[in-house]
C-alpha cells in the first residue's frame, strides 16, 4: 500500500512538471528567438537572459522566509495563480500595445522569474514530505527526465508554431498548462512521508522558523551556509560556472541563427538534443545508487563539459553544408544534456537529504541565488563579446576556464578537507573520496 501511495504521488509530480515544463518551453522559446530576430543582436537577447537572477538576487530573504514559514502548498498554488494571470495580463498588452513589446517581453519574465522562484523553492523543500527518503535520488533523476523530455517537445513544436502565431498567443496557450499543473498540485499529498529525522551532519536546529523575524530568519540561514564549506563551496563554484556558461546561453542561438543562418526548425531540433541528452542522464542515474561523494562526481561532470564547451565553435571555421552543422550541435547538446544531470542531480539530491527541513526554504533560495548571481555579469560581458568576436575563440576560451576553474577546485577541495563538514557520501554508506 506504501509503495501504491508513493507510485501516485511520484506521477502526480512527473505530470505536473510535465505540463509546467512543456508550456514554458515553448514560450521561451518563442520568446529567444522573437527577441533575437527583431534585434538581431546577441546582447538584445542577453539582456532578457539577465532579468531572472537579478530578480532572483532582489527575492532571496523573502522567498526563504515565506517558505519556511508558510504552507508549502499554499505557496506553490498561489505561484501558479500568479503565472496564470501574468501570462493573461501579457497577451492582452501585446495585443493592445505590439509596439512596445521589449518592455513587455521584460514585465513577464520579471512576473514568471518571481512565480518560479517561490514554485520551484517550496517544492524543492517539500520533497522530503511528499516522498520517503530512500526514493529521493529516484523521483530527482525521473523528474529531470520527465522536464527533459517536455524541453525535446517543446522546442520543436514552438518553432512550428512561432511561424504562425504571435508571442502573445503563445502567452494564452501556456496559460492551458499552467493550469493543468495547478490541477496536479492540488492532487498531491504533502504529508506522504514524515520529513527526515535532523542530520547530524547539520550544524544549526531545525527550530520552526514561524516566530522569527525576516531578518533574524535569513541571518540563520546563512549562518548555517557558512558553516558548511561544502556547501558554500559549492555555490561559489556554480556562481563561476554560471558566469562561463553565460556564454552558451547567448552564444549557441546566436551563432546557429544569426551566423550559420540555420531555419527556425533546425535550430529547434538541435536545442532539443540537450533535452534527448538529459533523458537519457536521468534514466540512468535513476537506476544507479552512487559510489562516489556527490561533490567529486560533480565536479567530473563539469571536467567533461569543459571538454564539450571547447568544440561549439568548430562549424564556424569548417563551412560545413547545412545538415552538418544541425548532426554537429545536436551530437553535442545530447553530450550537454547527460552531462548537466550527472552535474547537477546528485548535488540535489545531497542537499535535500542533509539540510534542516525548517531551513531548506532559506538554504535553497540563497544556493540557487549565489550560484546564478554572476549569471546576468556574464550574460552582459558575452552579449556584448559575441556582437564583437568570432563566437569560436569565446567558446574555446570557456571551454578552457572551465577545465582550468575545476581543477583549481579539486585542488582546493583536497588541500583544505572541505568534505569534513559531511565525512561521509549522504547518497550511500560509502566515504567521501572512495
Amino acid at each position: 500500500m506504501k509503495k501504491d501511495k508513493t507510485f501516485r504521488q511520484m506521477v502526480t509530480l512527473l505530470t505536473a512538471n510535465f505540463f509546467g515544463m512543456f508550456g514554458s518551453g515553448m514560450l521561451s522559446f518563442a520568446i529567444g528567438l522573437y527577441i533575437l530576430h527583431k534585434t538581431g543582436s546577441a546582447l538584445g537577447m542577453g539582456i532578457t537572459l539577465m532579468v531572472g537572477p537579478l530578480v532572483a538576487l532582489v527575492l532571496t530573504p523573502f522567498v526563504g522566509y515565506m517558505v519556511d514559514t508558510r504552507s508549502h502548498r499554499a505557496i506553490m498554488i498561489g505561484a501558479q495563480i500568479g503565472t496564470s494571470i501574468g501570462l493573461l495580463l501579457f497577451a492582452l498588452a501585446f495585443m493592445w500595445w505590439p509596439a512596445f513589446y521589449y518592455p513587455e517581453v521584460i514585465g513577464l519574465l520579471i512576473i514568471l522569474t518571481i512565480t518560479d522562484r517561490f514554485l520551484s523553492t517550496a517544492l524543492s523543500a517539500s520533497l522530503v514530505t511528499l516522498f520517503p527518503t530512500d526514493v529521493l535520488q529516484r523521483v530527482n533523476s525521473l523528474n529531470q527526465s520527465v522536464s527533459s523530455l517536455a524541453q525535446l517537445i517543446s522546442p520543436i513544436i514552438g518553432a512550428v508554431i512561432y511561424s504562425f502565431v504571435s508571442i502573445g498567443t503563445f502567452a494564452l496557450v501556456e496559460i492551458v498548462f499552467e493550469l493543468l499543473t495547478l490541477v496536479c498540485i492540488l492532487r498531491l499529498n504533502f504529508t506522504v512521508a514524515k520529513p527526515a529525522a535532523e542530520s547530524a551532519t547539520a550544524e544549526m536546529p531545525a527550530t520552526p522558523a514561524a516566530k522569527e523575524s525576516l531578518l533574524a530568519n535569513f541571518a540563520e540561514g546563512l549562518r548555517y551556509l557558512q558553516g558548511n564549506r561544502l556547501i558554500l563551496l559549492s555555490c561559489l563554484f556554480g556562481a563561476g560556472i554560471n558566469f562561463l556558461f553565460a556564454a552558451v546561453n547567448v552564444g549557441l542561438p546566436y551563432l546557429q541563427v544569426t551566423v550559420l543562418k540555420m531555419p527556425n526548425t533546425l535550430y529547434g531540433i538541435t536545442d532539443s538534443g540537450f533535452a534527448v541528452g538529459m533523458i537519457l542522464g536521468g534514466v540512468a542515474l535513476s537506476m544507479i545508487t552512487l559510489k562516489h561523494h556527490p561533490f567529486l562526481v560533480s565536479l567530473w561532470g563539469i571536467m567533461l563539459l569543459g571538454s564539450v564547451l571547447t568544440l561549439l565553435g568548430i562549424p564556424e571555421q569548417m563551412a560545413w553544408p547545412m545538415m552538418g552543422n544541425v548532426f554537429f550541435y545536436g551530437l553535442l547538446n545530447v553530450a550537454n544534456g547527460i552531462i548537466l544531470v550527472v552535474i547537477n542531480t546528485p548535488i540535489s539530491t545531497m542537499m535535500q537529504k542533509l539540510i534542516p527541513q525548517a531551513m531548506q526554504g532559506r538554504v535553497f533560495m540563497l544556493t540557487g541565488t549565489i550560484s546564478s548571481l554572476l549569471m546576468p555579469l556574464g550574460t552582459l560581458v558575452f552579449g556584448f563579446l559575441f556582437d564583437r568576436m568570432a563566437a569560436w575563440i569565446i567558446l574555446l576560451g570557456v571551454g578552457l576556464l572551465t577545465l582550468l576553474m575545476s581543477f583549481v577546485t579539486v585542488v582546493y577541495v583536497h588541500g583544505r578537507h572541505c568534505w569534513q563538514s559531511f565525512p561521509h557520501n549522504p547518497l550511500s554508506a560509502s566515504p567521501i573520496w572512495q
